[in-house]
């Protein structure tokens, strides 16, 4: 079985502003990466990733993105596994990614 990720990316168009700062949040958190399509254009991919066989074991990229979600007032996607989850938006979780997270008892509140 292939090894599953939890990723979350800018679900709007990206820019350099938010690629500088998923840069600084992933060094944040152990063993988390970036990635960044700066030739992408309008559909340019920037985000950040952590291997996480089950969901409890990348939310301390979960609490950084949504952070930074609310610092910038940005929309990201969050995908565990290659299944989308829901949306942080502004730094809160949307209707169906706060239901994934429920059972975990841990969901991200904007400060």
């Amino acid at each position: 079985m292939p090894d599953a990720y939890l990723v979350l990316f800018v679900a709007d168009p990206a820019e350099d502003h938010h690629a500088a700062a998923i840069r600084g949040s992933v060094r944040r958190v152990d063993g988390a990466g970036f990635f960044d399509d700066p030739e992408g254009g309008e559909s340019r991919t920037v985000g950040a990733y952590v291997r996480a066989r089950e969901l409890v074991e990348g939310l301390a990229l979960l609490r950084e993105i949504a952070t930074l979600s609310r610092l910038l007032e940005a929309r990201f996607e969050v995908q565990h596994a290659e299944r989308i989850l829901g949306y942080l938006e502004a730094g809160r979780p949307d209707a169906a990614l706060a239901a994934e997270l429920e059972p975990l008892g841990d969901i991200p509140e904007p400060l």
